[in-house]
């Protein structure tokens, strides 16, 4: 026996009274997200990783103890004579009119910097040291070519580590070698050309010669059914997990699209917000977090919580448009 479960049907005002709580929820996370980034970004500035989780809520004497702040440089940040080990940063910002986050960088620029020990390491490189020396090379010689070029072979479906080198190139352009912005924004195109040239092979290619060959992708005239049926139910939240959670799958999604009734204009927005969740996993990763996972714990906890109130936020606009559609909704 097959059961089927459905959502139950959302009333606009609840549906409202929804995106109301996860838009609030969603501003909060986003604010603690920007904030727990900015430390972590001064600390990875100033070469202090142990100062990655400073907070306003730390006391002066939590300072002196766990981070090994000089008593003396201290009090030439939060005043003279030293305030009580009690008092936090925060009660220090609010006596003196500070904002927090300038108080906390000038407490991070008296943390004394980690002594570093070079050892000799005669251990055989890995597989993958090998493989991230080699695009490592490659796109300090060539430049964003490569990278686009793999970005593009990913979304085409070939079995290239896009991911992995979009979050290198991430670490590279925090070091200064990639504009940032630019780099982001050629990732997130390139993938979208790739999507959309897909989803042109599956409109304009006849359906019989789709069957023929594109069993080899798994195209097959039940997984199209399957795939019609998941589009009529859930609509674009399929192209949205495909282009970003399950990308490694979103080739023959892309050409399946394309075969079905799905119309241009919806395919195109949902694999952008798609990709763009997956350029925020990949390079935004890289870019924020580098190769020191421990050192961000604070911001990368943040940041889930604001990519899960996105999507949260997203799947109830998705169950809405899908619960109320529009007479062109659907129109090619």
């Amino acid at each position: 026996m097959r059961v089927t479960l459905h959502a139950p049907r959302l009333h606009p005002w609840v549906a409202l009274s929804l995106a109301l709580i996860m838009l609030v929820f969603l501003v909060y996370s986003v604010n603690k997200t920007w904030r727990s980034f900015t430390v972590l970004n001064n600390a990875r500035a100033l070469g202090v990783e142990q100062a990655a989780d400073l907070r306003a809520n730390d006391t002066v004497g939590h300072l002196i103890d766990h981070y090994r702040i000089n008593p003396n440089d201290l009090a030439e940040v939060v005043g003279h004579p030293l305030p009580h080990h009690s008092v936090t940063l925060r009660d220090i910002a609010e006596r003196d009119s500070v904002d927090e986050l300038l108080l906390i960088e000038r407490v991070q620029e008296k943390v004394p910097k980690p002594i570093v020990v070079e050892l000799s390491d005669d251990s055989p490189p890995t597989l993958y040291d090998q493989f991230v020396t080699s695009v490592f090379n490659l796109i300090e010689r060539y430049g964003l070519p490569v990278l686009l070029i793999v970005v593009f072979l990913g979304a085409l479906g070939l079995p290239v580590p896009a991911g992995p080198v979009a979050a290198l190139v991430g670490v590279m352009a925090f070091e200064g070698l990639f504009n940032g912005v630019l780099v982001a924004l050629s990732i997130l195109g390139v993938a979208v050309i790739g999507d959309v040239l897909l989803f042109v092979v599956g409109r304009q290619t006849r359906p019989e010669s789709l069957l023929r060959y594109g069993r080899f992708m798994g195209y097959t005239a039940k997984n199209r059914l399957r795939v019609e049926h998941l589009f009529q139910r859930w609509g674009g939240l399929t192209l949205f997990i495909t282009r970003s959670l399950v990308a490694h799958i979103s080739a023959v999604v892309s050409v399946l699209a394309g075969a079905s009734t799905l119309s241009y204009r919806r395919y195109v927005s949902h694999c952008v917000i798609g990709r763009a969740f997956w350029l925020l996993i990949y390079f935004g990763f890289g870019y924020f977090v580098g190769g020191n996972v421990g050192m961000a714990s604070g911001f990368l906890g943040y940041f889930a919580m604001s990519l899960s109130g996105l999507l949260a936020l997203l799947l109830l606009l998705e169950l809405y448009i899908i619960q109320h559609p529009r007479p062109f909704d659907g129109a090619r």
